[in-house]
């Protein structure tokens, strides 16, 4: 998994990629929103509320970045790409439950799982700043493998029911203090 460094309140995030590209420009760049995604998740460690299972609603405006726009099309990706990233998105986060690895009581969602009572997913942390990690390496594999490198995954807003935004920003190895 690649470094992810905090820093400050605005929990704004620079994530380190070994593959990150070095000294390469964008000169184009695109946003495009992911949302309608409504998962339930347990932060069994919290003390408060947050140890019962709670749902949220997510979504993630991903910045992808390029120096040059596809030789027919123009676009910095298309369609068949974006509706990759989407149904990958939403099989994680579309009505499911994600669960830590280390939760005490994992034995019995899986079996709530087996029943087809929750669509679970098993994580290694249930928190924001997890889930929009998951989201920067998922999609930037997409992205790669799509675009053969042309196109790279720039920044992510990730938004927890519309009352908090994390950041992940990706720099070049060269800017990485």
């Amino acid at each position: 998994m690649p470094e992810i460094a905090f820093a400050g309140p605005a929990q704004t995030a620079t994530m380190h990629r070994d593959d990150a590209p070095v000294g390469r420009t964008a000169r184009f760049h695109l946003r495009k929103r992911f949302g309608g995604l409504h998962c339930c998740r347990r932060s069994w460690s919290d003390n408060g509320k947050r140890l019962f299972l709670h749902g949220y609603a997510l979504s993630f405006e991903i910045e992808f970045a390029c120096a040059e726009t596809e030789t027919e099309s123009g676009q910095v990706l298309g369609s068949d790409c974006l509706d990759d990233i989407r149904a990958a998105l939403a099989a994680q986060f579309a009505h499911t439950t994600l669960i830590a690895t280390n939760d005490p009581q994992r034995d019995l969602f899986e079996l709530l799982a087996e029943r087809d009572l929750v669509d679970m997913r098993i994580v290694d942390s249930t928190g924001l700043e997890a889930s929009a990690a998951w989201v920067f390496e998922t999609v930037e594999r997409i992205v790669a493998q799509a675009t053969g490198g042309r196109v790279w995954v720039s920044r992510i807003d990730a938004q927890e029911s519309g009352s908090r935004v994390l950041t992940l920003t990706a720099l070049p190895v060269k800017d990485w203090v």
